[in-house]
C-alpha cells in the first residue's frame, strides 16, 4: 500500500494510463514453448501471423494465417482485432477477440503470447533455479541479489506450492555464507519438543534425551537456518525464538548457559500474519524482528508467462509439442497448487505422451474442480467488463442514449478504429457498433489507417 507521501498519489487515473505501455512476449511457437524478450508495441496496429514483415509480430506456424490478427492500441486501451475469418482464443474465450488487460493470453492456432500493460522488464539473467520472465519472476531475482548478502532477515509469503523454500535456498547461495542451509518445517515440530529442536539439549535433560543434541540453531552455525509455515509456531516458543534472533544466544534445555550462534533468519508462511498478530495469534515484536524484508511469490496463475518454461523444464527440450487445446488449457488453468501442480501435469504428459507425435488435453487427468481461495478466478472471469457489455439487454440497450454520426466519427477517431473501445465506451455490443457503421455508411478503414 503507498504511504501518505508517496509522490504516485498525485497522479491522476488518466495520466497513469496515458503513461501505461503495452508488451508483447511469445511464449509458444507451433505448440513448443520458446523464451523470447518482451516487444514493446507501439500505438495503433501491429499485426499477427506468418508473413506480416518486421513491423508485425511474425509467428512461424502452420495453424495460423499469414495475416491472422492484429493488436490495436489506442490511448484508452488496447484490443485483440481479428483479420478475415480467422479466430483467437483470448483470455479463455474463443471468438472475435476482444479487450486486453494486464496479463491477457492471447492463442493462435498453436502459438501463444502474454501482453502486459507496462514497460519492458529489465532482464535479470536465470539464477539460482528460479526459472521464468514473467514480471514478478524478474523483480524477484533483482531482489535477492540485492538483498542476499545484507543479513537481514527475511519473510517469504506466497500460497503453498509457489517455491519458497527454493527462494530461501537461493538466498543462502547468494548470501556467501559458508555454513550450511538447514531447513525445517515448524508445523511439524511435536509441540513438547520444539524448544529441544531448535536450541538444542544437554544429556538427560528430559526422558529419552540420552545424549547431547546441538539443535537446528546450533546445527546452521555460519549459515542460515529456514523457518517454513513460521505462522504455525506456538504462542509459547514464539517469546523465546526472539530472544535468540535478538540476542544471537541459544540455551539448551536442561542447562542455564548461552551459546553464541552467527545465524542467518529465513522464515516463510502461507498465512497473512498480521492478520494473525491482529488476532492475537502471532507477536508483533516477533513479527517485526522476522521482516527486515518481506518477499511476496505470485501464484502460478499471475505469471502465465512462466507456465511454459517451467513445464519444459520438467518435459525436457525434446518433448513433443503441445497440441492447441492443450496449449490454451494449460495457459487458462487457475493452477490451485502452483508449481506442485504443473509438476504433477508434467508427469502425467511425460507418461502418457512418450512416443506420441503431439501431446494432447486428453493425456492429463481432469483439474481440481474447486479452488479454496477467493482470488483463484480464470482470466475470463477477471476481465468480464467486455463481457458484461456483450450480454446486457435490449431492454438496457434502450435506455442508453444512440450516439450521432458525429459522436461515432469522433469516437472512432479518438480510439483508432478499434470496435472493441467504441462498444465499450457506449456500453453497446461490438455487433451494434457495426450497425451503426453500416446505417451511416462510415469506411472502419480510414480510421485504422
Amino acid at each position: 500500500m503507498s504511504r501518505a507521501n508517496d509522490s504516485t498519489l498525485g497522479d491522476s487515473v488518466p495520466a497513469q494510463r496515458a503513461r501505461a505501455r503495452w508488451t508483447a512476449r511469445i511464449v509458444a511457437v507451433a505448440g513448443k514453448p520458446v523464451i523470447d524478450e518482451a516487444r514493446e508495441l507501439a500505438v495503433g496496429r501491429t499485426a499477427l501471423g506468418r508473413a506480416v514483415g518486421a513491423e508485425g509480430v511474425v509467428l512461424d506456424d502452420p495453424r495460423v494465417s499469414r495475416k491472422h490478427a492484429a493488436i490495436v492500441i489506442g490511448r484508452d486501451g488496447a484490443a485483440v482485432e481479428l483479420d478475415g475469418g480467422a479466430s483467437v482464443r483470448l483470455d479463455g474465450r474463443t471468438g472475435e477477440g476482444g479487450a486486453l488487460s494486464d496479463g491477457s493470453v492471447l492463442v493462435l492456432g498453436a502459438s501463444a503470447i502474454v501482453f502486459r500493460q507496462r514497460p519492458p522488464e529489465p532482464a535479470t539473467p536465470e539464477a539460482w533455479g528460479i526459472l521464468g520472465d514473467s514480471p514478478a519472476t524478474r523483480l524477484l531475482r533483482r531482489t535477492i541479489g540485492m538483498i542476499a548478502r545484507t543479513g537481514a532477515s527475511v519473510l517469504v509469503h506466497g500460497e503453498s506450492g509457489t517455491g519458497k523454500e527454493l527462494v530461501a535456498s537461493a538466498i543462502h547461495e547468494a548470501s556467501g555464507r559458508k555454513g550450511p542451509l538447514v531447513a525445517v518445517n515448524t508445523s511439524a515440530i511435536p509441540a513438547q519438543l520444539a524448544e529441544a529442536h531448535l536450541f538444542g539439549h544437554v544429556a538427560g535433560a528430559y526422558t529419552g534425551a540420552t545424549t547431547a543434541a546441538p539443535g537446528l540453531f546450533r546445527s546452521a552455525d555460519g549459515g542460515t537456518l529456514f523457518l517454513d509455515e513460521i505462522g504455525e509456531l506456538s504462542p509459547e516458543l514464539q517469546p523465546k525464538l526472539l530472544r535468540v534472533l535478538e540476542d544471537r544466544t541459544v540455551i539448551p534445555v536442561g542447562t542455564t548457559k548461552g551459546v553464541r550462534v552467527d545465524v542467518r533468519v529465513v522464515c516463510a508462511t502461507n498465512r497473512d500474519l498480521v492478520a494473525e498478530l491482529d488476532a492475537g495469534r502471532f507477536r508483533g515484536d516477533l513479527y517485526a524482528r522476522i521482516s527486515d524484508f518481506t518477499l511476496p511469490l505470485a501464484p502460478l496463475r499471475d505469471r502465465r508467462e512462466d507456465i511454459l518454461t517451467l513445464l519444459l523444464r520438467d518435459l525436457g527440450a525434446d518433448a513433443p509439442p503441445l497440441a492447441p487445446d492443450l496449449l490454451a488449457a494449460l495457459l487458462d488453468r487457475p493452477w490451485r497448487f502452483n508449481v506442485r501442480e504443473l509438476r504433477k501435469v508434467a508427469t502425467q504428459l511425460r507418461v502418457r505422451g512418450e512416443g506420441a507425435e503431439r501431446l494432447t488435453l486428453d493425456m492429463l487427468d481432469a483439474p481440481t474442480p474447486a479452488a479454496p481461495l477467493a482470488s483463484i478466478d480464470p482470466p475470463s472471469s477477471r476481465r468480464s467488463e467486455v463481457a458484461r457489455s456483450e450480454s446486457a439487454s435490449a431492454e438496457d440497450d434502450r435506455a442508453r442514449p444512440v450516439p450521432s454520426k458525429d459522436e461515432l466519427l469522433e469516437m472512432l477517431a479518438r480510439h483508432r478504429g478499434v470496435i472493441e473501445l467504441v462498444a465499450r465506451e457506449t456500453g453497446r455490443s461490438r455487433r451494434q457498433v457495426h450497425r451503426w457503421l453500416e446505417k451511416h455508411a462510415i469506411d472502419l478503414a480510414k480510421y485504422r489507417a
